[in-house]
Order: C-alpha cells, then sequence, then structure tokens
C-alpha cells in the first residue's frame, strides 16, 4: 500500500513539474487581451521590436499599444523599463519572417523594421498595424 502511494506521489510531482504555471498564466493573459480588443477596448501587447527610429536599430523588448474600437487609430510603442509611450504609428508593410512555437517574426522589405510577437496575437497587431495612419 505504501508502494501504491509513493508512486502515486511521485506521478504528482511529475505532473506538477511538467505543468508550467508561467505559461498558463502568460495564455490567460493573452486571451484576456484578445477578447478585451475584441471588446473594443485598448490593449498592450509584449513584443520584440528593431526599428531605425523608434529603438535606434537595436532589439528592445517593450510592449505596443493597440487603439480601443480595433483597427483604424495610431499605434504607440514604449520600451521595457520607460514610462513614455513614443507614437509608433507610421509601421512600414511587415511581410512574416519566421516562426516557431513561442514567436513570429515579421520584418519590413527594406529590413529596418522587425517585429516580434507570441504567434496568438499576431494576427490581431497585424490587422491594427496595417489600418494604422
Amino acid at each position: 500500500m505504501s508502494g501504491l502511494l509513493c508512486t502515486l506521489l511521485v506521478l504528482l510531482a511529475l505532473a506538477a513539474a511538467a505543468t508550467n504555471p508561467v505559461l498558463v498564466v502568460r495564455g490567460r493573459r493573452r486571451l484576456r487581451r484578445l477578447a478585451d480588443h475584441a471588446r473594443g477596448l485598448a490593449v498592450t501587447v509584449p513584443c520584440d521590436l528593431r526599428d531605425r527610429e523608434l529603438t535606434d536599430g537595436q532589439w528592445r523588448e517593450g510592449h505596443l499599444k493597440l487603439p480601443p474600437g480595433g483597427p483604424g487609430g495610431p499605434v504607440h510603442w514604449r520600451a521595457k523599463g520607460r514610462t513614455a509611450w513614443e507614437g509608433a504609428g507610421g509601421f512600414p508593410p511587415l511581410e512574416a519572417a519566421s516562426a516557431d512555437e513561442l514567436s513570429v517574426a515579421f520584418r519590413s522589405a527594406d529590413g529596418a523594421t522587425e517585429l516580434r510577437l507570441h504567434p496568438d496575437e499576431a494576427p490581431m497587431v497585424l490587422r491594427v498595424l496595417r489600418a494604422a495612419p
């Protein structure tokens, strides 16, 4: 009986270790952002950006602020650790460059702008960027 109980506890410990709680929380936040944006609320989407003007050509971690009401408004950028939003409404057209389970990368035709974000949020962000003034 004690061997069965010990085996059960080991299996529970392995199952808990295999379930990464950080990924679960991030998934819930992504779903909440998608739902908020579908309801017409402004959302901030975590991403990595490399742009000549906004990041001086260096990769920076930060957030894109998508306008309320869906596509059509200005998009703003804020680097991690900063408090001020920068106007980023002038994104060039972006094409898919690479993809895996954790991120999708988009690049402008001239290579001056690159954007990496989670695959679940990529369609929402691209719709807004294509419609931004």
